[in-house]
């Protein structure tokens, strides 16, 4: 018999247990400290006092994530052109209308003249409307050689020319129709005035103005002549004289204002 056949086989020898156990474990250290390197810093450590995220909730928060990274991307255009509204300020323009015209003071010679103030009244002053005043009634310095330093009247200045009108209703005692110095040419009126006579005079008439005859009866606004500068005048105006009883002088402005109200 031929001895046994011989193979190129070896069988490992057999090791022991013990080294196979040891192995086993060293393997499974290696695993575990593999695993722990591969997480955070953060998550190697655990505050005692903070609880732990359960699995659920880590997975709702993955999923919220994951929408919001999916989501649309909001976007905001930015133009430098805006509408902006203005308003402006706006005005209706009114036409100013034009002054009324003035008209001159009627001259000698250019037609038949009306008197300053309507006829009917009681007592008018001798121009309508308000007159310029240039002397009144009482002492004063002598504008002139030969005038006196007391003015028995009120010079009033409405222009050469104008018209002038009898205070009140009477009967004309004198016309001067001739410059003689003094008032020039003038005329005097007698009135009865709440039962009492007043006498008025108008002096330095416009020469050849005189409308009025001596005896003649008048009205109150009557035209009796034109505002001159006859006799010893500094200019042209009319000077006013009243005189109660024919005899008295009064200041003309207080007893007009008194009788016709104010200017």
């Amino acid at each position: 018999m031929r001895g046994a056949r011989r193979t190129g086989f070896v069988a490992p020898p057999v090791r022991p247990r013990r080294r196979q156990a040891l192995a086993v474990t060293a393997m499974s250290l290696v695993a575990v400290l593999t695993a722990m390197g591969a997480l955070p810093a953060q998550a190697a450590y655990l505050d005692p006092g903070v609880a732990v995220p359960a699995a659920a909730d880590r997975a709702a928060d993955a999923a919220a994530a994951t929408r919001l990274a999916a989501g649309p991307v909001q976007s905001m255009s930015v133009t430098t052109e805006a509408s902006v509204a203005v308003q402006a300020d706006t005005f209706t323009g009114k036409e100013i209308p034009p002054p009324p015209p003035v008209v001159a003071p009627a001259a000698v010679g250019a037609g038949p003249a009306t008197a300053a103030a309507p006829a009917g009244a009681a007592v008018l002053w001798p121009f309508a409307g308000v007159t310029r005043i240039s002397d009144g009634y009482g002492p004063r310095s002598a504008p002139c050689s030969g005038c006196s330093t007391f003015h028995d009247g009120l010079d009033m200045n409405p222009g050469v020319g104008t018209p002038i009108g009898s205070i009140a209703a009477g009967v004309v005692s004198s016309v001067t129709a001739y410059d003689n110095g003094g008032l020039g040419v003038h005329v005097m009126i007698d009135h009865v005035v709440d039962g009492q006579k007043v006498t008025s005079t108008y002096g330095h008439m416009l020469a050849g103005s005189a409308a009025v005859t001596e005896g003649q009866t008048v009205s109150a606004g009557q035209l009796i002549g034109n505002v001159g500068s006859t006799g010893q005048s500094t200019g042209p105006h009319m000077h006013l004289e009243l005189h109660l009883d024919g005899v008295t002088a009064i200041d003309p402005y207080g007893w007009l204002t008194a009788h016709a109200g104010p200017m």
